[in-house]
């Protein structure tokens, strides 16, 4: 019989035209791999002790004779990784890399930024919110430890309804309230006024005493009932508290980190300093949450993708947002206990179980 060798053989046209799509897909996949999107992606974001990075600590207290204390709790911040931003997507090929990561979300640009905003806007925006969280944090860790700092309580704005309509300006700064019959009260502190309102009767007329232009103003006008219905009165203005010049506060060296979910992991950090003792005992606690004045804490976003950043980091318990609940179940992640904190004083109470090894009691996000 003789030798046949088919390499040699005449191409059938079908395949070589087979051929010619193969070649042009393959290169049609490679130009959209290089092409961009209309998609960013989030990823786990590193973990970053605010105790203590690179030998130096992350937290100082300043303007203070309150005496602090070593620690050995090591407490992190968690943060998410966006890839992306509103005037740049990624590109296809890792759009596709992030569509197939289970660790990653594929988000549409424009589901995240409107087409107004710009990328500077977004960083200043973000910068500005770790600003004010750490302001809010100073407030809530020192008074966590009993200190009671000075505050200039400045309005912002005046909500829709309320009486000071047309009365308040933003950006007064409240000096006095007086009731009828009875002295000025000059709140130093938003505790204070929140304690001083919860005493009114709504529908009293109060005289408030604000700063506007350099100049005192007094104006008059009726106090509103809570909407959520607890006692007392609400003014129907915004208030934000900062410090006031030379009070005590905290300088925070940490670079690239924006955004306000550090607050309650700065606030434990700056109470522990100030407490005895180890607030968790010798322990990597990661967490996050914003923080207000008072110690209340809030919802954040991507709390799934901070959980991964918290196990990379060897963190053992994770103190979560009780209103982030509904995401972190599903995502719990393997040797990391999760504890639903709604207030700092949660927060303070699970870290005191941690100490003590007994954490069985504390509340999860499954009840």
């Amino acid at each position: 019989m003789p030798y046949r060798d088919d390499s040699l053989a005449p191409t059938p046209p079908r395949i070589l035209l087979g051929g010619v799509a193969a070649i042009g897909f393959g290169a049609l996949l490679t130009w959209q791999a290089f092409m961009p999107t209309t998609y960013l992606y989030q990823a786990p974001g590193p973990a970053l002790s605010v105790t203590e990075l690179e030998g130096s600590p992350v937290i100082v207290l300043t303007n203070t004779d309150a005496p602090t204390y070593p620690s050995e709790t090591d407490l992190h911040l968690t943060t998410v990784s966006t890839f992306g931003n509103p005037e740049e997507s990624v590109l296809g090929a890792a759009a596709l890399e992030a569509y197939l990561d289970n660790d990653k979300n594929l988000i549409p640009v424009r589901a995240l930024y409107s087409e107004e905003i710009t990328t500077e806007e977004v960083r200043a925006s973000s910068a500005a919110m770790m600003a004010n969280s750490q302001i809010d944090a100073v407030l809530a860790g020192y008074g966590l430890a009993g200190i009671e700092i000075p505050v200039t309580l400045t309005m912002v704005y005046v909500a829709e309804g309320s009486n000071a309509e047309g009365l308040i300006e933003e950006n007064d700064v409240l000096v006095s309230l007086q009731a009828p019959g009875e002295d000025a009260y000059l709140p130093s502190t938003f505790p204070q006024l929140r304690e001083y309102l919860a005493g009114i009767e709504p529908g009293t007329e109060l005289e408030v005493t604000v700063e506007r232009g350099g100049a005192e103003r007094v104006v008059s006008f009726e106090t509103i009932a809570p909407t959520d219905g607890s006692e007392g009165s609400l003014l129907g203005v915004g208030v934000v508290t900062e410090p006031q010049e030379g009070s005590p506060g905290a300088n925070i060296s940490l670079e690239n980190i924006g955004g306000p979910s550090a607050g309650q992991m700065f606030a434990l950090e700056i109470y522990d300093q100030l407490t005895e003792g180890s607030l968790g005992g010798d322990n990597v606690i990661a967490g996050t949450g914003t923080v207000d004045s008072l110690g209340d804490i809030g919802p954040i976003g991507g709390i799934e993708h901070k959980l991964i950043g918290a196990r990379n980091a060897g963190a053992t318990y994770f103190l979560a947002p009780v209103e982030n609940c509904d995401e972190v179940i599903g995502n719990e992640v393997d040797g990391m206990q999760i504890i639903a904190v709604d207030t700092l004083d949660d927060s303070v109470e699970a870290l005191d179980a941690i100490k003590a090894g007994d954490t069985g009691h504390l509340p999860t996000c499954e009840g």
